[in-house]
This record gives C-alpha cells, sequence and structure tokens, in this order.
C-alpha cells in the first residue's frame, strides 16, 4: 500500500423500499484511491444525516491520506466530532467510513478481512434465523412454517421477538409463553431458543418472565428494557436466570462498560453503527477481560469475518433475503457478494476485503428513491 492515496471519498444515503417507507434506512460508503481500488463500507440503523457527515465533515480530513493507518483514521475523525457530540450520528457515519477503510486494507494486501484479523482461513460461522415474530402474521401456523421452513434449511438456532407486553396483561403474557411453548416442541430440545423483547418490558413484567424463559431454556433475553435502565438490568442480572443480551443502539465502546457493569452477559453491537470494526474489536477485548460473549446486532459480512476471527464471538446474526426487502435488509440489494446461510451457517467468499463489490443497479434503483421531490 505504500504510496497510495485516498482521492475521494462517497457516501449514499438509500431509502427504505417497503411499502410507505420514509426512512433513510442504509449509506453506502466508498473511499476510492490513485491506486484505483475502492473500499466499500455501510452505515445501518435507519441514519439519516450520516452521509452529510461523511462528505462535508470526514472526506476533507482524509483527502489525500494514506488509508493504511486505519485506526489512526479512526482516532482523528472521532477527535473531530468533540462539538457535536461523540455518541450520536456522527460515531455512527464513522462506522462506515472505518469499515471502508478495512475493505480498502484487505483488498490492497490481496486478503480477506479475517485473516487480517488472525482468524487465519476460517471461513464458516454459525447463525441463528432473526426473522421470527406474529407481528405481521396471519396466525401462528404462519411463524411455525417459517420455523419449519429453517430447520429444512439447516438452523439449530432460532430467535424469537416478542409482541406483547405489560399493556397487553396477563392474557398477552400467557399468550407469549404458550408461543413460545409451541416454538420449543417444533425446533426440539437442542436447538438454541432467543428471545427479543426489543426495550419494551417494564421491570416488574420481565421479572415475571424470568422463571418460564428458564423453564423453556432460553438462550439469551434481548433488550428487555430501556437501555438506560442499568438498575433494572443489574436486578434481572441478580436473578441470574436467563443470559441477558443488549448493547445494539449503543455507540462506541464507553456504554459496554456500564453494560458489563449491569451484568449483561452477551454484548451485542451492531458493527455498522458503533463505530465500525475498529471500536468492535475494542468491545470484544472488553468482552474477553470479563469472560463475556458478542453476538454482533445483524449480520452481514463485516460481522461474519469478525466471528470468525474472535474466540468471544460464537454466532451471528441472520436475516433472509425477503420480498418485499425491509430496510435493515437493505444491503442485500446494493452489496453483492452478501453470502446465503446453509445449513445454519455462512461462509465467507473467497475474495480481498469484506468480499462486496457495488450492484450499481440496485444502488441507482434506491439511491434514486432517496432524493427529495
Amino acid at each position: 500500500m505504500r504510496g497510495m492515496r485516498i482521492t475521494d471519498v462517497r457516501a449514499r444515503a438509500l431509502r427504505n423500499p417497503t411499502p410507505g417507507g420514509e426512512a433513510i434506512a442504509l449509506v453506502v460508503v466508498e473511499i476510492a484511491t490513485d491506486a484505483g481500488l475502492v473500499g466499500l463500507g455501510s452505515v445501518g440503523g435507519f441514519p439519516a444525516g450520516a452521509d452529510v457527515i461523511i462528505q462535508r465533515q470526514f472526506a476533507p480530513l482524509l483527502a489525500g491520506a494514506d488509508p493504511s493507518g486505519v485506526e489512526a483514521h479512526w482516532e482523528r475523525l472521532y477527535a473531530s466530532l468533540h462539538r457535536q457530540g461523540q455518541r450520536g450520528a456522527g460515531v455512527t457515519a464513522l462506522s462506515g467510513v472505518d469499515l471502508a477503510l478495512w475493505d480498502l486494507l484487505g483488498q490492497a494486501l490481496g486478503r480477506p478481512v479475517v485473516s487480517l484479523l488472525g482468524g487465519g482461513s476460517t471461513r464458516r460461522v454459525p447463525v441463528y434465523l432473526s426473522s421470527l415474530s406474529l407481528r405481521g402474521r396471519a396466525g401462528l401456523g404462519e411463524l411455525l412454517d417459517e420455523i419449519g421452513a429453517g430447520l429444512q434449511r439447516g438452523f439449530r438456532a432460532f430467535k424469537y421477538f416478542f409482541s406483547r407486553g405489560p399493556a397487553d396483561g396477563v392474557q398477552g403474557r400467557r399468550a407469549e409463553l404458550e408461543t413460545l411453548r409451541e416454538i420449543r416442541a417444533l425446533v426440539g430440545a437442542d436447538a438454541a431458543l432467543l428471545v427479543d423483547a426489543h426495550f419494551q418490558w417494564d421491570l416488574p413484567y420481565a421479572l415475571r418472565m424470568l422463571e418460564p424463559l428458564a423453564e423453556l431454556e432460553a438462550g439469551w433475553l434481548e433488550n428487555p428494557l430501556p437501555i438506560d435502565d442499568l438498575a433494572g438490568y443489574a436486578r434481572l442480572a441478580r436473578a441470574a436466570a436467563v443470559p441477558l443480551a443488549a448493547g445494539e443502539s449503543e455507540r462506541t465502546r464507553f456504554p459496554f462498560v456500564s453494560l458489563l457493569n449491569a451484568g449483561v452477559d452477551v454484548l451485542q453491537p451492531d458493527v455498522n453503527r458503533v463505530g465500525g470494526l475498529t471500536e468492535t474489536l475494542r468491545i470484544c477485548g472488553l468482552a474477553a477481560s470479563h469472560n463475556r460473549t458478542v453476538a454482533p446486532h445483524q449480520g452481514w459480512l463485516h460481522s461474519w469475518h469478525l466471528i470468525a476471527a474472535r474466540a468471544c464471538c460464537q454466532i451471528g446474526e441472520y436475516f433472509p433475503r425477503r420480498d418485499p426487502l425491509p430496510g435493515n435488509a437493505l444491503i442485500w440489494d446494493v452489496l453483492a457478494g452478501e453470502p446465503e446461510a446453509c445449513g445454519g451457517a455462512v461462509t465467507i467468499p473467497e475474495r480481498p476485503g469484506f468480499g462486496w463489490t457495488l450492484d450499481a443497479a440496485g444502488l441507482a434503483r434506491h439511491a434514486d428513491a432517496a432524493r427529495p421531490s
């Protein structure tokens, strides 16, 4: 990479393609060099404004720079955010730039990112099917049909998203538990069954759910409370009934110290929100030093390379391709090369960098929709 220089930084915002979609769902980042290589990165989590921050604030700082100093670039861009705050949209935008730099580094060296991280020839990553909820379905039968199809495709780990909470009372709670019993009976005793409340519960409701979830051998309970209720997480952790998982909406490594102190067992940084691969590696270091695990929120190639290379990472989150494509899976349409799961795992492609190529047609289709009318 000696002598290579950054010549251009582009960020393109893409709108949610589902009917009625209004929000920016994904930003695709391209970092071009005078050697003809282009690194690709993504910013997820409905990142409105990330494209503006990248092009107006970060791009001038990167112009003409040697792209190989990935961590030094991270620190410089992070420091530039001190006036507007170093947690929110700026860090989300930094994630996409960091990923593009890692992709560029792998391309320049002719190696997959997993091998740069110490993963050697590791290529296969176990994943769980993360699309199971009664919300938007005709009924329980339709949900069980999808799980049955997942079993036939070789999945042995599943995550169910709760549709009801405290406002639905005792009957709602019983209905959720009955649904989980049906799922457990279908997947069998040896499959991993994970559950996600998506921040919708309060502490009394969560405490009531712990014992039945333990009886169903739930692998973890994800985001049972609003993420700022650290005292609530600590109270649940003291019950020691079900492992707690959290962290998908956090930015940088610093909030994960608080989650560790609150007793969260599984840290869930989102690589294209938390500050990119560079910051996620630091979170892995925190987890390893506390004998905890990391299960990155959301899949995609950047997460597969990380999981394959780090012992504290054991499984990835897999969203199958759907039609119509939901916003959190927009990457299927714009970054070609994303592997599909087979036998309950994804295989990292034998290509330098992360292994993506830009799908120009998909990018143009969704980028056009993102332009103001």
